[in-house]
């Protein structure tokens, strides 16, 4: 069977998700990663988490490029613990000079209609690319994309558990609104699905027995998580304790070869802000308090995408650890 071509292109280092999400990948014999893209903030130091963590995989065949750290607007923001567990002291993975936007243009205007990207951060290397050349829309395969919010999770109490505005998308509002009119095609896997795909108790524990190199990452990984999730949620003001390990990117990166996993519906999702125009000027020119956010809102008009709204959490977990808790080299199969 033909491997899925596909573009990994991740803001990895921050959440933990997308450090075990290349791995997810490097591990599936299913794809054929053509090359790892960075994006927002330091991606210098993305690349170098990223190439390290190919390292640990054993896949030297993969390369990594570092792209737009800068979003169209607003400035990046990072934490500081980024590459802590992965990089040691003074570490410097290599990765290749080329711009991760001249790579993405280039692999799929010479492979046109084979090449899927999959985002897990923003969306600015794609939108950059597209700008640079238009016709990258008409000959990319797919665009998969974990991001956006499309029905907000309310529990028993009617206390809403998921967020209303989506961190992805709103990292760089601008990429996020050129990208979703491109007209290209798209699949969307918003935040209240992949809340729906923890990690299960007896998964992760099967990845801590396991004794391969990507399997000690796994768990390193997994245990530094919450005191750095407590960190991000209190500097945005939500105060958290620590509630699962959530595979929202592994997710995302399964989709681009099994489709059963989620259920997906063909809607129109239009991009919009929280502010009304006035209040967007009032906001980006003299700052009144107010923070503008982007939403992704169904509208009844016809079909501009596919948007993921179910899924089958215990078949993701399931793979999930099937394939990191496995000797590496799997992926290579």
């Amino acid at each position: 069977m033909a491997k899925t071509r596909i573009i990994l292109d991740t803001d990895i280092g921050t959440y933990y998700d997308d450090a075990v999400a290349v791995m997810f990948a490097a591990q599936s014999p299913e794809l054929q990663v053509e090359g790892v893209t960075v994006c927002y903030g330091d991606t210098h130091l993305r690349a170098q988490i990223a190439a390290k963590v190919l390292e640990v995989c054993e896949r030297p065949d993969i390369p990594v490029f570092k792209g737009i750290g800068v979003p169209m607007r607003d400035e990046a923001l990072m934490f500081g613990f980024e590459g802590d567990g992965i990089l040691e002291p003074g570490e410097e993975p290599a990765y290749d000079e080329r711009h991760a936007v001249d790579f993405m243009i280039e692999t799929i205007m010479n492979n046109p209609g084979e090449i899927t990207v999959v985002t897990l951060g923003t969306v600015s290397n794609i939108a950059h690319a597209i700008i640079k050349e238009p016709k990258v829309v008409d000959n990319i395969k797919e665009l998969i994309m974990m991001a956006g919010v499309i029905v907000p999770i309310v529990d028993e109490k009617g206390v809403r558990r998921s967020p209303v505005e989506e961190y992805n998308f709103n990292n760089d509002k601008i990429a996020a609104e050129l990208v979703m009119n491109s007209k290209m095609p798209m699949t969307l896997i918003p935040i209240d699905v992949t809340l729906g795909a923890p990690l299960l108790d007896e998964d992760l524990e099967r990845i801590r027995q396991s004794d391969s190199p990507i399997a000690k990452l796994t768990t390193r990984i997994f245990d530094l998580w919450p005191p750095q999730e407590k960190l991000i949620y209190t500097a945005v003001g939500i105060p958290t304790e620590h509630t699962a390990l959530w595979l929202h990117d592994p997710l995302t990166v399964m989709h681009a070869f099994n489709r059963e996993l989620m259920t997906t519906y063909p809607l129109h999702i239009k991009t919009e802000y929280n502010l009304s125009p006035i209040e967007r000027e009032m906001y980006i020119h003299n700052g009144n308090g107010r923070q503008e956010m982007l939403r992704t809102n169904p509208k009844k008009l016809p079909a501009n995408m596919d948007v993921a709204l179910e899924v089958d959490g215990r078949a993701v977990s399931k793979l999930f650890a099937d394939r990191l808790a496995a000797p590496n080299g799997l992926g290579l199969a």
